[in-house]
């Protein structure tokens, strides 16, 4: 998963996914600074849920980022509304759920992070490849070497995830500390500012932040 060794032929399309957070923003600073091999492109795709931290932290950082040759793509799934507007009680995040009549507790299945990030980074990888050969595509992940376990080999054969992290022992606090010696903006973590995931802690910050995020 972090490597892969090819035969002959050309070289797979490198791209950053970039969810400009702390460690894959510090995946695109090292590309932009030579300090990893440089990537064709870093893909954004944007939820449109993101916490406004993001927002702000990309539009500072794009520009830095395509001034030292590394393009920034952002991509948008069709459907980025929560209830799909087909079926009004179908949910696209996991949220939690309990049934009115028994009491039970359960949760929607997770629909949002294949519609809203992977399909539309995928359908524009598409359209940047001749052909969908195995190992066409480079896809540089940006997680850090303390989350190993969230490392995945790629579900379709034409994508090679690797994880230049794991690879080179940085962990998310490690990423923090380069950021700091390169005198680069630390981003607010990357996700929807309604994921069911979140932390009790997270939830807190976010009700004592106030502003849109809360709202």
């Amino acid at each position: 998963m972090t490597s892969s060794s090819r035969g002959p032929g050309p070289a797979p399309l490198r791209v950053l996914s970039l969810g400009w957070g702390v460690q894959s923003w510090t995946l695109a600073a090292m590309a932009a600074l030579g300090e990893i091999p440089p990537v064709a492109f870093a893909i954004h795709a944007d939820t449109t849920h993101e916490a406004a931290g993001t927002y702000t932290h990309a539009a500072k950082w794009a520009a830095w980022l395509e001034e030292r040759s590394v393009k920034v793509v952002t991509v948008q799934g069709k459907r980025p509304d929560v209830v799909m507007e087909e079926w009004s009680d179908s949910v696209m995040i996991p949220a939690f759920t309990k049934d009115r009549a028994t009491g039970r507790k359960g949760q929607v299945s997770r629909q949002c992070t294949h519609d809203w990030k992977i399909s539309p980074i995928r359908k524009y990888i598409r359209t940047m490849i001749s052909r969908l050969s195995p190992g066409a595509v480079e896809s540089v992940q940006g997680i850090s070497f303390d989350e190993w376990q969230r490392m995945r080999t790629s579900d379709v054969r034409y994508i090679t995830n690797t994880y230049p992290l794991v690879d080179m022992g940085i962990s998310r606090a490690g990423c923090v500390e380069w950021l700091g010696r390169h005198h680069l903006d630390v981003p607010v973590k990357s996700a929807c500012v309604f994921c069911p995931y979140h932390s009790i802690a997270v939830w807190k910050q976010l009700k004592k932040a106030g502003g849109s995020d809360w709202e």
